[in-house]
């Protein structure tokens, strides 16, 4: 077999057995492709390696960033929640703080327990760092007035057990519709003076007595001298003793009779729409002593779950500006003296 004249190697494989002889001729031109091509795949080979961490940084990168994106989101979101949580709890905690200075007031602590320059409500739209300072103020706060109603010397107008602190009605069936301080009759539609405050409730529901008390007028009043009471209708007059006295009108039902004792949270009657009312209600009045005499102040001051906006000031004048020209009691138990309420004002 000749040899290619253009060829600069030649390998030949003879098989053992016999049989057509096998070559590969490598020529130049063959080797320059070769060079070419081996040249090629190296310019190639080097390009992919030098791009790949290029192309690997940008996809780590980007997985990072997106993970960094979706934690800050969820600490966002935990501290949207958690900031709501701590507002919840201030107002709760000042809720808290409030009750016990009425109760403080009320069970006659000294005033150095119940007056407070420093309770002042949680800072509206707060950050974390002010809310935090807010809440460990008063949390303290809390703990003195704990201590100051276990420990400090009280000289209330009445027995503990007969003060008036308990709602007159269960406060999930009732919402204060007009309350103590200056109104506008519905009736009239003239400005008039509220000495007790108003709360609609279902007909029927239960009224209890807020304390342990003696009643001194169960019934209805149409005497003449004591027309001022007739605008609440079915009346409830208890006495809690120290000057301490409680009303409630607009009864459907009377519970019990003059001269009977009751017990606190005991039903004297139901809620109704006798009087001057345009919704079954509850008119509840407290009397207490103020300087001298019995007067009328706000419930809020010692029903502890009625809403009252301004403690201090109510601390500073309980009876507020409203005019001491309110109805006399006397002119009920005068009335009530030697009778009874007609049998159908009694419970059937």
């Amino acid at each position: 077999m000749g040899v290619d004249a253009g060829a600069l190697w030649e390998l030949q494989w003879h098989p053992a057995g016999g049989g057509t002889v096998r070559r590969i001729v490598l020529t130049r031109r063959g080797l320059r492709r070769i060079l070419v091509a081996a040249c090629a795949a190296l310019v190639l080979v080097l390009a992919i390696v030098g791009v790949l961490p290029i192309g690997l940084r940008g996809l780590l990168s980007r997985f990072t960033v997106e993970a960094a994106r979706r934690e800050n989101r969820a600490l966002h979101a935990q501290q949207d929640t958690l900031h709501e949580l701590a507002t919840r709890l201030a107002g709760r905690l000042h809720a808290q703080v409030q009750r016990a200075r009425r109760m403080a007031w009320a069970v006659g602590a000294a005033p150095a327990a119940w007056r407070a320059a420093c309770d002042a409500p949680p800072p509206a739209a707060a950050d974390d760092e002010a809310m935090a300072r807010w809440l460990a103020a008063v949390g303290p706060r809390l703990d003195e007035l704990g201590d100051a109603l276990a420990s400090a010397p009280r000289s209330p107008p009445c027995p503990l057990p007969a003060l008036p602190l308990t709602p007159p009605v269960d406060m999930a069936h009732a919402v204060a519709v007009s309350r103590f301080g200056w109104r506008t009759s519905p009736f009239t539609g003239k400005t008039m003076a509220q000495h007790g405050v108003t709360l609609a409730a279902p007909l029927g529901e239960p009224v209890l007595a807020p304390g342990a008390a003696r009643v001194v007028f169960a019934g209805s009043v149409h005497e003449r001298h004591a027309n001022e009471w007739t605008r609440y209708g079915n009346l409830v007059v208890l006495d809690h003793g120290g000057g301490v006295l409680t009303v409630f009108g607009h009864l459907k039902d009377v519970g019990v009779k003059r001269g009977q004792a009751v017990a606190r949270a005991q039903a004297i009657g139901t809620a109704g729409q006798t009087g001057w009312t345009k919704v079954p209600a509850l008119y509840y009045e407290v009397r207490w002593p103020v300087g001298a005499e019995s007067r009328p102040i706000d419930p809020a001051l010692v029903t502890l779950a009625l809403p009252i906006d301004d403690l201090d000031a109510r601390f500073a004048a309980p009876a507020a500006d409203l005019p001491a020209d309110y109805a006399q009691l006397g002119h009920l138990t005068s009335v009530a003296a030697g009778r009874e309420p007609s049998r159908a004002h009694l419970p059937r």
